[in-house]
C-alpha cells in the first residue's frame, strides 16, 4: 500500500477524521469522500498564496475548518466536536511542535474513547536531520514543563547549524549515500543565535524540534505513558524503505507484570536505537561518505 493508504489503514469513510496541517497534500481529502475536519495555520486562500510559487497542485488545498495559530490544539476545535473524532492524522507535523507532549494530551481530549492517532514521522537518519541527535524523553518533558509555544535556542541553533542535503535533496531512501552538504552557511547559525528571541514576544519561526527513529519514538511514548503524562501506547509501526515511518497510537498505556519487565522493554528499545544508528553509519561507509573506521583513525593521525 502507498503512504496514504497506510495512514488510513485503521480508518474508513464512516469515521470522523481530524487532519492536522494537510496543506497541499491531504491524507484524507474531503474530495475523496472522507469526513474530515481540517485544521491548519492559515485559511485556504492564505495557503494558496503561500504556495503559489511552489511546484504543487493548489487545487488540492481544501477549505480549512479550524485555524490553529497558537495555544492548545483542543482550544482551536469547536467544543461540540471535542471527543467525537475517530482518527487524528498528522503527517510530518509532530516534529514541528514546540510542545509535543501538549499536542498528545490535546489529542486525547479530541478523540473518541476508541480513537487512534495516525502519524507520519521523518526518520532522522534519512533526511536533513541526519547529524542532529536523537530526541529523548527528557527533552520532551522539559519542553512541556516550560509550556513552549516557540522553539528553543537549542532547537533553532541545531536546525540552522547542522541541517544537510544529499545530492540537493532534503530526504532520501535507505541506501548507501555519498557526502552530505550543509544547507546553510555557518554565518546563518551565528545570526540565528545573535537575533534569537524567546517567549511570546518573539515571532514564531518554524524548525524541526524533534528527531526520531522508530525505536526512539516508541521509547518516548512508552516512558511518557509510564509516568502518567500521556495516555497513549504504540499499536503498530511501519517503516518502509524511505525517509519516514508511520506510527499508530491507541488509548491506554502498556501494562507490565513487574518493574523488571518494564526495564527489559526500555533496554530493548535503547539497544534497537543503537542498531538503527549502526545502519545509518554503515550506509555512510558503504557510500563513501565515511571511510571505514581504520581509515578514519589513520586520517586523524595524519597518515
Amino acid at each position: 500500500m502507498d503512504r496514504k493508504e497506510c495512514l488510513l489503514s485503521l480508518s474508513d469513510r464512516a469515521h470522523r477524521i481530524l487532519e492536522i496541517g494537510p496543506s497541499y497534500n491531504p491524507v484524507a481529502p474531503k474530495a475523496g469522500g472522507w469526513r474530515t475536519h481540517v485544521v491548519d495555520h492559515a485559511t485556504r486562500e492564505e495557503l494558496r498564496t503561500k504556495y503559489a510559487a511552489a511546484n504543487v497542485d493548489l487545487e488540492v488545498i481544501e477549505e480549512v475548518d479550524s485555524l490553529w495559530r497558537g495555544g492548545a490544539l483542543e482550544d482551536a476545535i469547536p467544543a461540540a466536536l471535542r471527543g467525537s473524532f475517530d482518527t487524528l492524522i498528522a503527517s510530518h507535523v509532530i516534529e514541528h511542535m514546540p510542545d509535543l507532549v501538549g499536542f498528545l494530551i490535546s489529542a486525547s481530549r479530541l478523540l473518541a474513547p476508541t480513537g487512534v492517532v495516525s502519524l507520519a514521522v521523518p526518520d532522522r537518519r534519512y533526511c536533513f536531520d541526519y547529524f542532529r541527535p536523537q530526541t529523548m524523553t527528557g527533552d520532551l518533558l522539559e519542553a512541556h514543563a516550560a509550556r513552549r509555544a516557540r522553539h528553543s535556542l537549542r532547537t533553532a541553533w541545531n536546525h540552522m547549524a547542522y541541517a544537510v542535503m544529499l545530492d540537493g535533496s532534503l530526504a532520501w531512501e535507505r541506501k548507501p549515500i555519498g557526502r552530505p552538504t550543509f544547507i546553510d552557511p555557518f554565518v546563518a547559525a551565528a545570526v540565528t543565535y545573535a537575533q534569537y528571541q524567546d517567549g511570546e514576544g518573539g515571532a514564531y519561526k518554524d524548525y524541526h524540534a524533534w528527531q526520531f527513529t522508530p525505536a526512539g519514538f516508541a521509547l518516548a511514548i512508552l516512558e511518557l505513558g509510564q509516568i502518567g503524562v500521556i495516555n497513549w501506547h504504540v499499536i503498530d509501526t511501519h517503516a518502509p524503505e524511505t525517509f519516514e515511518f508511520f506510527v499508530f497510537l491507541g488509548r491506554g498505556v502498556t501494562k507490565f507484570e513487574n518493574p523488571a519487565a518494564l526495564q527489559a522493554q526500555r533496554l530493548a528499545l535503547l539497544q534497537q536505537q543503537m542498531l538503527e544508528t549502526r545502519q545509518q553509519i554503515e550506509f555512510a561507509v558503504q557510500g563513501g561518505s565515511l571511510p571505514p573506521p581504520s581509515g578514519f583513525q589513520a586520517a586523524l593521525a595524519g597518515k
